[in-house]
């Protein structure tokens, strides 16, 4: 696992396998879980005597020897290098899907479509809100297209979440405009018709494009 020879770490502190990447927290937590006789598992990046990095999920057991008086500590060590990547992959992976599914394009000098596919949710709401923070560091638009058309499934507070995005919009200087909505979408917005009067709304991302270039 860690490319020494038996001789080479007999009687040796495992400290040698520490590096820059290794947690100084962690040592703290061996170090203590020793001095107070208790078992303790941390996952370290320790190093191999190539200089390459792994991690070593590390468990230690504190033994008592009732005829010396005095306890031992065994450790094992299991590289689980495999592991931890793989789940840093997934959480890039994950993360890449969420970007991917508020995906703002520049169609125009000023303007930008945002396509809504699948299912509006609080967790869609929060990230659509996260794009608009990062993208207004680079881009001036005019005009944000929302489209809806492509929404399976939203929830009861539908129209709540559009005033609420078309007010953050506001705020960076962007006019919020509305395409693609359904009957079903049209029912749950009625009752917010006065707050949604300054919202642009078109049938198709085509029919509002000649007006907002005006």
């Amino acid at each position: 696992m860690t490319g020494y020879k038996e001789e080479e770490v007999l009687g040796e502190n495992c400290r040698f396998l520490q590096g820059p990447l290794t947690n100084p927290h962690h040592i703290d937590e061996i170090r203590s879980a020793i001095s107070r006789n208790q078992s303790v598992s941390v996952t370290l990046v320790n190093y191999r005597k190539d200089g390459s990095f792994f991690h070593n999920q590390l468990t230690i057991d504190p033994t008592y020897i009732e005829e010396e008086d005095k306890y031992y500590f065994i450790g094992v060590q299991k590289d689980v290098t495999i592991e931890i990547t793989a789940q840093e992959q997934l959480q890039q992976a994950l993360a890449e899907v969420e970007r991917l599914s508020t995906p703002i394009v520049p169609i125009e000098e000023g303007i930008s479509v945002l396509p809504l596919i699948g299912t509006l949710n609080e967790r869609r709401i929060e990230m659509l809100f996260n794009s608009f923070t990062s993208r207004n560091t680079s881009s001036k638009d005019r005009y944000l297209i929302l489209d809806v058309s492509g929404l399976a499934r939203f929830n009861d507070s539908f129209g709540r979440d559009i005033l609420n995005i078309y007010n953050w919009l506001k705020l960076m200087g962007t006019q919020l405009v509305l395409t693609g909505i359904s009957p079903d979408m049209a029912i749950h917005m009625s009752t917010m018709e006065d707050d949604m009067s300054f919202i642009l709304v078109y049938q198709s991302i085509k029919d509002a494009l000649p007006k907002l270039k005006l």
